[in-house]
């Protein structure tokens, strides 16, 4: 891959998931909330000590390896699919699960990045299969690896 390639290359998606009450009732949904971040220039990759991402918000602005930092990218897809597990869900692999661990339900939404950088949906709970679509005129020429979030939960760790 060249440093062109690069350049706007996968670097973060952070989903933050917030619970919210929808009624005075005890119904609630969760909100799947999705940041695009490219890197600078040069850059192959980010400075992951520079940031906290506690699962429900970052502290700080990502920096890439040459301690630039990191610009959003509007315009970026991502399809989401509500899922089934094959089992019990314990061998749901949160990044990019085998494809025989789920049954797709039905695609709920194809979302896009804003100016900011934001994409954002309600889901029910339950399993949700996210993918994200490449963008060449934005210089995402490779995809991140598909992720599975259950939803509601109370943070989220990728590492």
């Amino acid at each position: 891959m060249t440093k062109s390639s690069k350049l706007m290359g996968v670097l973060i998606v952070t989903l933050l998931l917030f619970l919210g009450l929808v009624s005075q009732k005890a119904f609630a949904d969760s909100r799947l909330i999705i940041v695009k971040y490219g890197l600078s220039p040069g850059a192959t990759g980010f400075s992951e000590n520079q940031t906290t991402n506690d699962g429900l918000q970052i502290n700080n602005l990502p920096l890439d390896n040459l301690g630039n930092e990191l610009s959003v990218l509007s315009g970026i897809h991502y399809l989401v699919y509500e899922i089934s597990p094959t089992g019990d869900g314990s061998e749901l692999k949160a990044i990019n699960p085998p494809p025989s661990s789920y049954t797709v339900l039905k695609e709920v939404a194809d979302l896009a990045t804003d100016s900011n950088g934001v994409a954002s949906l309600s889901v029910s709970d339950g399993y949700y299969l996210i993918e994200e679509q490449t963008n060449p005129q934005k210089g995402l020429l490779k995809a991140a690896l598909p992720l599975v979030i259950k939803a509601p939960v109370s943070s989220l760790y990728l590492s």
